[in-house]
């Protein structure tokens, strides 16, 4: 005998489908604010990395970052100091690009 009413397992399989397929249409892109928290995170990366020993006593360098470009303002001692910065801030992961506005300006 067949009845109209669907079981209770009938719908549990089917709850449990369209719960595992919902993640998949929820999820969505990186919002501005998710996009600003990576840039601060990677901000801070960028000045932990600028502090090393060998690096600090060349530099007044101020860091920006801005969706994954890094931008450097202030200034170095050489021009040779300020190729190892960017490269160095280059390394970081979340950087994409460096844009460096630094003057060298050797200390008397």
């Amino acid at each position: 005998m067949q009845t109209t009413h669907s079981s209770p397992l009938r719908w549990l399989v089917a709850l449990l489908l369209t719960l595992s397929l919902f993640p998949a249409f929820a999820a969505k892109p990186l919002d501005e604010t998710e996009s600003l928290d990576a840039d601060a995170q990677t901000a801070a990366l960028v000045v932990r990395r600028l502090a090393r020993d060998d690096l600090e006593a060349y530099h007044r360098i101020d860091v920006k970052v801005v969706d994954g470009r890094a931008v450097l303002t202030g200034t170095a001692r050489t021009r040779q100091g300020l190729d190892a910065i960017v490269r160095e801030v280059g390394k970081v992961p979340g950087v994409r690009s460096v844009e460096e506005h630094v003057k060298v300006e050797p200390t008397p």
